[in-house]
């Protein structure tokens, strides 16, 4: 789980948009990382040599952090974004339950809260995860197609949103999981006149998609052979998921989307990790505008402001060194190149490339949990930003 707020100027404007709940499946089951873990370089560890801790002591222990911060944009004037995340453990399994939320509020007129929950049973055979949100926002539609994002010409639509998602997974076989994702988001968005000389040429989204229902239901499968969820330094992981959205489930329209993510962990040494990974999105059917596949969002391509490139299909692959400065701190550099298109198949004759590179800092928190703080800083095409975050972006 994530809560990050991302600061990206265009045409010398500043945006300011808080995005809960956008980490990719691969953080959403996280070990407190309390054990010793041998990396390339130790010495080999004898496990009876080390003392376990007590099952009292883990259940009773709690992590909770709080990330205030304030910001101010001519876009949208001053505000206030709060998070808090928890980590505990209360059945003493492998893997540490996280529970968060935050809210936002600007004095442009965003305004906004989140939640999620994260939990997995019977040493990690069944996981379940929810999240659900409410932003009242203004945000921008600058069309769909490459054209459109090359242009830059953004309509302002001020949106109420709601969304629920809830997935649950069971082990099938060897660091294999198999299960069902559901997702439901209600939209009543219109064109906002901001005076703007002149108006932007961009044309709003069809009328019956500014107030519409998504709701979606599909299977997903997923692998993971990390060493840890939240700081990985070796392992694979990859998950695939289908939704399908029909009017027997309150859908307003029939359509599908295709999600494949995948990453790698390579260490070299002990202190530092070259992770890579790749997407892959395609949607069918009459898909609404903000359910087509996009970047500056959920940590991929880094560097665009989110829904600046939106089609029918989009594809991305990222690489991201890391290294562990000192027991606390530590640094990464990251570079990635993607696109967009009407279909995948689109990709060579009608697709674009976009590449996006950046630094960043990190920040440990707490002794006894490998989650990190982020802060990065990346570049695209034509824009670039600013990550806060809690988490790695994959």
């Amino acid at each position: 789980m994530e809560l990050s707020i991302r600061l990206s100027s265009q045409k010398g404007l500043a945006t300011v948009a808080l995005a809960m709940i956008a980490v990719p499946a691969s953080a959403q089951q996280g070990p407190i990382d309390e054990t010793i873990r041998p990396r390339p370089g130790d010495a080999a560890i004898d496990p009876a040599s080390v003392e376990p801790r007590s099952v009292e002591k883990t259940k009773k222990k709690r992590d909770l952090l709080i990330a205030p911060v304030p910001f101010s944009s001519p876009t949208t004037g001053t505000g206030l974004a709060v998070g808090g995340v928890a980590f505990y453990n209360p059945n003493n399994g492998p893997h540490q339950w996280v529970t968060g939320g935050g809210l936002i509020w600007s004095s442009g007129g965003s305004k906004g809260f989140g939640a999620f929950h994260t939990m997995s049973f019977d040493k990690d055979r069944f996981r379940v995860n929810a999240t659900f949100s409410y932003f009242d926002a203004r945000s921008k539609f600058y069309g769909i197609g490459a054209e459109d994002g090359d242009r830059g010409e953004a309509l302002e639509l001020a949106s109420e949103k709601f969304s629920f998602q809830v997935r649950a997974q069971m082990r099938a076989f060897p660091h294999g999981f198999v299960g069902l994702r559901y997702k439901l988001t209600a939209t009543d968005a219109a064109p906002r006149d901001t005076g703007a000389t002149p108006p932007p040429s961009t044309s709003p989204p069809p009328a019956d998609q500014l107030h519409s229902t998504l709701s979606m239901l599909g299977p997903m499968i997923a692998y993971d052979t990390r060493d840890s969820h939240t700081q990985p330094h070796s392992g694979v992981y990859g998950v695939a998921t289908w939704l399908f959205g029909t009017k027997a489930l309150g859908d307003s329209y029939e359509h599908n989307k295709l999600t494949l993510v995948g990453s790698a962990y390579l260490p070299f040494g002990s202190d530092t990790v070259f992770a890579v990974n790749g997407t892959l999105c395609s949607t069918g059917g009459e898909a609404p505008y903000y359910d087509l596949c996009l970047f500056g969002s959920s940590g991929v391509l880094r560097g665009y402001p989110s829904g600046r490139y939106r089609d029918g299909a989009s594809w991305a692959v990222q690489g991201e060194l890391r290294h562990q400065f000192a027991k606390r701190w530590g640094g990464v550099a990251f570079f990635g190149v993607g696109g967009i298109a009407p279909s995948v198949g689109d990709f060579l004759d009608d697709g674009n490339v976009l590449p996006a590179a950046g630094v960043g800092v990190r920040y440990r928190p707490f002794k006894n949990n490998d989650v990190h703080l982020r802060l990065d800083v990346a570049i695209g095409k034509n824009d670039h930003g600013v990550y806060l975050g809690i988490g790695e972006a994959f």
